[in-house]
């Protein structure tokens, strides 16, 4: 099943705010001046500050860094998964995703940014399992409840894809317009079927 471009630009986009916002990113800072090695928390930190920017192939510099040296900072895969996802290294995103999990299997973001992976790459019946699982780990997780609306219409499962979106609309804090707005108009071309 092809998947529409429109869909994987948001899915994009909620999967870049969703891992940015859920590792507790603080404001961009200004790189260590010191002459000395940078610690595991600068790097991760400078990393933010590149993946923020929209500078991807940076942000992986600095997220393989951290992994060099703490080689189980979750935060850090989650991040270089973003990062690798908004640079079209989708089997990486997924790699790093799923390395995550292995040590922090209920994390509801990982596995919501997992499935936009999943969906990119067309397997829509995996991506539909790690929504899934998101949802349940999460049922506040509003990206989670966008995306499985999307691979429910995708899917062609309108009762389920409505029942999404509204769950969506639901605990939509309003953070994405661009989600909110969009979901509006998938109930509305959902409904109007």
């Amino acid at each position: 099943m092809k998947v529409r471009p429109r869909i994987l630009i948001v899915l994009s986009l909620l999967a870049l705010a969703l891992a940015l916002a859920g590792c507790g990113i603080p404001e961009p800072t200004a790189a260590p001046t010191a002459t000395t090695a940078l610690t595991a928390e600068e790097h991760f930190l400078q990393g933010n500050t590149y993946a923020q920017n929209g500078q991807f192939e940076e942000a992986i510099a600095e997220y393989l860094a951290v992994l060099e040296i703490e080689p189980d900072h979750v935060s850090a895969m989650t991040n270089l998964g973003v990062a690798y996802y908004n640079t079209g290294q989708l089997e990486e995103a997924i790699a790093q995703y799923k390395e995550a999990l292995d040590i922090a299997p209920d994390d509801a973001d990982i596995h919501s940014n997992l499935a936009a992976a999943y969906v990119q790459v067309g397997d829509l019946d995996t991506a539909l399992q790690e929504y899934q699982r998101a949802v349940e780990l999460a049922p506040d997780l509003a990206q989670a409840h966008f995306g499985l609306g999307v691979v429910y219409a995708e899917l062609n499962d309108t009762e389920r894809a409505i029942e999404a979106f509204e769950q969506f609309q639901a605990v939509d804090s309003g953070q994405d317009p661009t989600a909110t707005e969009l979901a509006r108009q998938y109930l509305e071309q959902l409904k109007g079927q």
